[in-house]
């Protein structure tokens, strides 16, 4: 049986691919680090669209818990035709404030365990006639972010990283497409220390419903590069447009510390 694996699928834009792909009949393996938030999303998900779904719970940035997800899926012929690269996780605060430990723990989900997972399973993709990985990056790719240093940069990696591979796999028959999202109103800017400032605002913000929906219609047609939302894109256009050294002085005016709106 044919799988969807969904990583960061307990809450926000995970949990939202995870409904969407449901509701469009695809099977589900659900990856998060909490087991009784995902029994908790994988029981309203079947009880409203009557899918399989298996969930791993699993913190994939420990060594050998991308192996053991893989052995896994094989020993139990879960099959996965579409690779999710969800989970990411950011911090805020002037880079030499930050610890470096915190700074790692956003390298080591973002870059390592996308590319972990990807190498991981893309032999299994190989096998399926059509598959599709969809890696989850943010409109941060396209500028640099002072106060955000490290995520911005990860963010940019993983652009790079899905265009390279999409173009290495021409005619293998997998599909890589690159997700940028704008802000999206789940709690990535509480976890990630951003509530008080101006991108925290509900105006400004997508629901992880319009995401999700967009991420995964692009990906089935086979698109690249995905900005979910005409102001994202507008933006993501523009930013490419002029110098860097201005387009980061202007976002330094959003996520500067002294701008807090709090």
């Amino acid at each position: 049986m044919k799988y969807t694996l969904i990583t960061g699928a307990s809450r926000g834009i995970g949990e939202a691919i995870a409904r969407y792909c449901a509701s469009a009949n695809m099977n589900l393996i659900l990856v998060a680090r909490s087991a009784e938030a995902l029994e908790k999303v994988s029981k309203e998900i079947v009880d409203e669209h009557q899918v399989d779904i298996k969930t791993f719970a699993a913190d994939l940035t420990s060594p050998g818990r991308v192996k053991d997800l893989f052995h896994w899926c094989k020993a139990q012929d879960y099959d996965v035709n579409m690779l999710v690269n969800n989970a990411g996780v950011a911090c805020y605060g002037k880079f030499d404030d930050l610890s470096y430990d915190e700074q790692m723990s956003v390298v080591n989900l973002n870059i390592n365990t996308t590319v972990n997972l990807t190498y991981t399973f893309l032999p299994m993709l190989k096998e399926q006639g059509r598959a599709y990985i969809l890696n989850m990056a943010s409109t941060a790719c396209y500028q640099a972010i002072p106060y955000m240093s490290v995520y911005a940069a990860t963010q940019a990696f993983l652009q790079s990283f899905s265009l390279g591979i999409r173009n290495e796999l021409k005619g293998e028959n997998v599909y890589v497409s690159c997700v940028c999202p704008g802000p999206t109103a789940t709690d990535f800017f509480e976890k990630s220390g951003l509530a008080g400032l101006p991108v925290n605002s509900k105006e400004v913000k997508m629901s992880p419903e319009e995401v999700a929906e967009t991420a995964i219609q692009g990906t089935l047609e086979k698109v690249a590069e995905i900005v979910p939302g005409t102001s994202n894109t507008l933006g993501a256009y523009f930013s490419k447009l002029f110098p860097n050294k201005w387009v980061v002085k202007m976002v330094e005016n959003y996520f500067h510390p002294k701008v807090s709106t709090v």
